[in-house]
């Protein structure tokens, strides 16, 4: 499903990494067993054999028997309660399927948008601007119910609902999934007759993209949950039995770390795919917050090419020499069929010119992805050449299943390599410093010394 090409990193740090394979398996084994730091948190591993495909099935009823017409599904959240769910919608959808189906009284896959992941007024007005002409249902997605952005936008999308259609109608129209037992959402949903889906007390935000929070409102839009887990359960099984040891998995994070230790400060994932955008902002999520600490990790940044290699290719070319760089390639990307879940083949050759006035004579006949393939790999190589560690993760086609193996394959990836780091890769005590200046500085009962503070300061 997933190949690591390493023939483009350098011999010594390939040699460091085997060195370290043994070390790497032995923190594999330990989050297998939850007997690793943080370990309390490990639920996400093998999740698919535990406890996603009777999930998936569950979710799958709920969505079959919901028993009213939605075109649009709003998921309200922030990092792992929204990344994970928009990298599968915007990877296998249409990229202009608001404006084609705009006006269409019964797409076959609904729209996914999303709220509650910043504080843009401007961006909320508009959403309600396209809510008012289409037949909206929300997810709203946090543990607690009280993460600021996510509950700012929810509040307004609730008002929104309920003067709509009304109370009873709206609480159909919303799901929460969040705590089982406690917190702010749960309450509500309570009290309002939401229906509910439950976020795991052993599996944090950003590893969160199989359960729940990411197969909720990907079920509503249409996609196929079952063959995500399969890819994920795939993955997974393959680090069953004596093959973990030497597992790609563990390479690729032992490869990581031996470019820190050899002074790699930045970790770059290049895809050549735009629909991978979202992709690239999970994994982002996933390596800075689970290695950024005391003073460790490499700093995670993602580049779009070719698009980038005519702006930040420069630097990646011949600039500071501190990076580590990761090619994404997907051997086979189809377009999606517009308002439709069938993908078919639908490709573009380079057309044949009655007269060669732009040079490109030589590409005629040759398939688009056949000429972005090959700026990939020569970019490839010319970063190799530059002095930048290249490696290459290979996945065969651009689905579901190969989706959920890539989750499966980044997150066990993480969890090993910021063990390696020596931090615990499931905490992330630095987000709360900028939480309690903005409690602060909007005047949240409790914080109004540090307000003081703060404006003194400003």
């Amino acid at each position: 499903m997933i190949r690591l090409d390493a023939r483009f990193f350098p011999a010594d740090l390939r040699a460091a990494a085997t060195s370290s394979l043994p070390d790497a398996a032995t923190a594999l084994e330990a989050v297998r067993q939850g007997e690793c730091t943080g370990g309390e948190f490990t639920g996400w591993f093998d999740w698919p054999r535990r406890h996603g495909f009777a999930l998936a099935s569950e979710v799958k009823q709920y969505v079959q028997e919901l028993g009213l017409f939605y075109d649009t599904v709003v998921v309200v959240g922030i990092g792992g309660s929204y990344l994970g769910c928009r990298a599968v919608a915007e990877a296998l959808s249409h990229s202009y399927a608001t404006a084609l189906s705009r006006g269409a009284k019964n797409p076959l896959r609904p729209l996914i948008v999303y709220a509650g992941h910043n504080l843009s007024e401007a961006g909320l007005v508009e959403l309600l601007d396209l809510l008012g002409e289409r037949q909206p249902l929300i997810n709203v997605i946090s543990k607690s119910g009280t993460t600021t952005e996510p509950a700012v936008a929810f509040r307004v999308l609730r008002e929104y609902m309920e003067q709509r259609f009304g109370k009873a109608e709206a609480s159909r129209r919303i799901v929460a999934t969040t705590d089982g037992k406690k917190g702010a959402l749960r309450q509500l949903a309570a009290d309002s007759g939401y229906k509910t889906f439950v976020v795991p007390d052993d599996v944090g935000g950003r590893f969160s993209v199989l359960t729940a929070v990411g197969l909720v409102p990907l079920a509503l839009g249409g996609f196929d949950i079952e063959a995500l887990m399969h890819g994920a359960d795939e993955m997974f099984r393959s680090f069953d039995g004596e093959q973990a040891s030497s597992h790609q998995v563990l390479e690729y994070a032992c490869l990581r770390k031996a470019a820190f230790d050899a002074g790699k400060r930045i970790d770059l994932l290049a895809y050549s795919e735009p629909r991978l955008a979202s992709l690239v902002e999970w994994w982002k999520q996933l390596f800075g917050e689970s290695e950024g600490k005391h003073g460790l990790g490499m700093f995670p940044a993602g580049l779009n090419y070719t698009t980038d290699l005519h702006s930040l290719g420069q630097y990646v070319q011949d600039g500071c020499r501190n990076l580590v760089q990761t090619f994404l390639s997907i051997g086979q990307v189809s377009a999606p069929v517009p308002q439709g879940p069938t993908q078919v083949e639908r490709r573009l050759r380079v057309p044949h010119a009655a007269v060669n006035d732009d040079d490109l004579g030589y590409l005629e006949g040759r398939f688009i992805s056949e000429i972005n393939q090959a700026a990939m790999l020569g970019t490839k190589v010319a970063h190799s050449d530059g002095g930048v560690p290249c490696l290459e993760l290979q996945v065969r086609e651009l689905n579901e299943r190969t989706l959920g193996g890539l989750f499966a394959f980044f997150e066990t990836a993480c969890a090993v390599s910021a063990l390696l780091l020596g931090v615990n890769p499931f905490d992330q005590p630095g987000v709360e410093a900028y939480k309690k200046n903005l409690f602060a500085l909007l005047g949240k009962p409790g914080f109004e010394e540090l307000g003081g503070e703060l404006r003194r300061r400003l």
